[in-house]
Formats: structure tokens, sequence, C-alpha cells
């Protein structure tokens, strides 16, 4: 009888033992999830907020805009389908350029890198919308290239709003950014990304920096090590299984969809980069070139995967000035409307 007691004891015991476990140790884990978005969330702004004096006077800026009704954050603040907006002083209408961030598609953000592309971008008449878009963790491809759709959309329904120009709207991009600027240059006119975007597709220009161009090991010449196949790489969650698949890669790859009528393009790589082989460059940029599209195509030398140097800046400067500015006459008229 004493031994049952005791059994009865240790059993009550554990029982009480448990409930604390379930009660007071594990709700902090459920939550800390929100915590850290808030806390990711409120640096990214405080990056924003630092640069914002740095725009010409007069200009304006909108912050945190969902281009998807009832968006929500994923597993990482920035896995979210808002925008950032910067639009020069004046009447417009202005050419849009808009910012695609990197970070392999799992990580990264809108805020730094845009509110910097925007002061050098304002300066030249451009206004500049710098996205964020589900990162692949918590929606695999081509969840990213449809919020792009997405938002390109929602800001050519809004154009007069903002005094945006519908009609000279560029795309730029890092890395995994570049990948989804150029899968909107070459697929604009088609509706295979378009879903929840029905709307115009199409840009009339486009800048690519460190271009994962070629998404299949072989074609695109992958080392077996790389960000893109290696089984601990975050990239894996690119794919639907979490694993790497040839046949989706050749899918997402822009190259697949080289073709005639392809938007100017504006193609960087650096020599030395040891993340995405520099041969997809040459590949992608020689492809549009025999299709019949116009290309610019440089290999910096001396970089790496890191090409987005003051030249690069003033480089996308003067391209975006060229395909996406309109004449001089022309603007005059526009202005007197």
């Amino acid at each position: 009888m004493k031994i049952t007691r005791v059994h009865l004891l240790v059993s009550g015991l554990l029982l009480v033992a448990t409930l604390v476990l379930i009660l007071f140790i594990r709700p902090p884990a459920i939550i800390r999830v929100p915590m850290e978005q808030h806390a990711e969330a409120e640096r990214a702004r405080a990056e924003v907020e630092a640069l914002l004096p740095k725009l010409p006077q007069g200009s304006t800026h909108l912050l945190d805009l969902p281009y998807v009704e009832g968006t929500r954050a994923g597993g990482r603040a920035d896995s979210i389908q808002t925008l950032d907006l910067f639009v020069p002083p004046g009447p417009g209408p202005f050419p849009l350029v808009i910012w695609i961030h990197g970070g392999g598609w799992h990580s990264g953000g809108k805020e730094s890198s845009g509110a910097q592309m925007a002061t050098a971008f304002l300066l030249k008449g451009f206004a500049l919308a710098s996205l964020n878009y589900r990162l692949a963790a918590d929606a695999p491809f081509p969840a990213q290239i449809e919020d792009c759709n997405a938002a390109l959309v929602w800001l050519r329904q809004r154009a007069s709003t903002y005094h945006l120009d519908p009609n000279r709207i560029g795309v730029a991009g890092h890395s995994a950014g570049a990948h989804l600027a150029a899968l909107m240059a070459v697929t604009g006119d088609s509706p295979r990304y378009a879903r929840n975007a029905p709307g115009d597709l199409r840009v009339q220009a486009a800048v690519c920096w460190s271009t994962p161009a070629d998404l299949d090991v072989v074609r695109g010449q992958w080392p077996q090590d790389s960000f893109l196949v290696g089984p601990q790489s975050l990239a894996r969650f690119f794919f639907p299984k979490a694993v790497y698949d040839a046949g989706f890669a050749r899918e997402a790859s822009p190259t697949s969809y080289i073709h005639a009528g392809v938007p100017p393009i504006l193609i960087v790589h650096g020599a030395k980069d040891d993340i995405v082989p520099v041969g997809q460059a040459h590949a992608f940029a020689e492809g549009l070139k025999d299709a019949g599209n116009e290309v610019v195509f440089r290999v910096d030398p001396t970089h790496d995967h890191n090409v987005m140097t003051a030249l690069s800046i003033r480089e996308a400067l003067a391209f975006f000035q060229e395909t996406l500015m309109p004449p001089p006459a022309e603007s005059s008229s526009e202005s007197a409307r």
C-alpha cells in the first residue's frame, strides 16, 4: 500500500511538473517570433528614417504600403508584401524604378538599400519603389516573382495618385533581386507569373547586378557546393519540396524565356564572383543579343558578388535616363498638361 502511495505521489508530481512546463515555458517560445519580428521591423524603420534627410527637399516618402490586401509577416519581418515609395518634388508624372532586394530568396529586406537607392534616383527625377516580398521559407517560388508583379500592377493602378508615369517603369535588383528583375523583363509579356496580378506586367527597362540567370546546375555551371544546391543552404526553400529540382530550376530561370521583344537590359557581373558563376552573365547577355534585344553588358574585373559600387549606380542612372526618361520636347508638353 505504501508503495502505491509513493507511486501516486511521484505520478502527481510529474503531472504538475508537466503542466508547469506547458503553461510557463512553452508560451514564450510561441510569442518569441512576433517579438523578434517587431524588433526587426523597428531596426529596419530606423535605418530608413536615418536616410530620409538625404532625400531632396520637398520629396514624398510613403513607408510600408501593402500592395496585397491583408498581408502579414511570415517567419521574418521582411517576409511581407509591402513597399516603400519615394517620389521627387513636383507635379510629375515621374518615371518609376522598382528596386528588388537580394538575399538568396530567404533573407534581406527593402529598407536601407531602397532608401539609399532613392537618395540617388530622386535627384535625377525618378520615383523609386523598394519592395519586400514573401521569402522562400514561407512561400516557395514562384511566390517571389508573383509578388513583384503584384506590386507592379498595384503601382500602375495608382500612378495618378502618386504622380508616376505608368508607361515608363524600370526594375532593378541585385543577386536574388536581379533574378526577379530579369524574370520580370523576360516574362512581362506573358501571364505565366500573373497570379493575383491582373494587369499590364511589362516593364520598359531592367538593371541586373550579379544575376542568377540560370538555376540549372549543369547549364548554369554551378559548383556542387554552391549556395543553390548545398543540402544545408537556406536557398533550398526556393524549391517546393525544399530540395533542388533540375526541371523546376530551368522553369524558374530567366535564360529559359529569352525571346525577341525583351526590354533593354543592363547586366553587370563581377569577374571574381564566387557565389554566382560569371559565365551565366555572358550566356544571358549573348542569348538576349542573339534574339535581337538591346543589352548593355559589363564584367567588373575587380569585384566579386558585390558590384553595387558608385560606378554601377551612376551607370544604372544613365541607363534609365536613356531608356525611361521622355525626350525633352515630350517632357515639356507633359509638364504643361
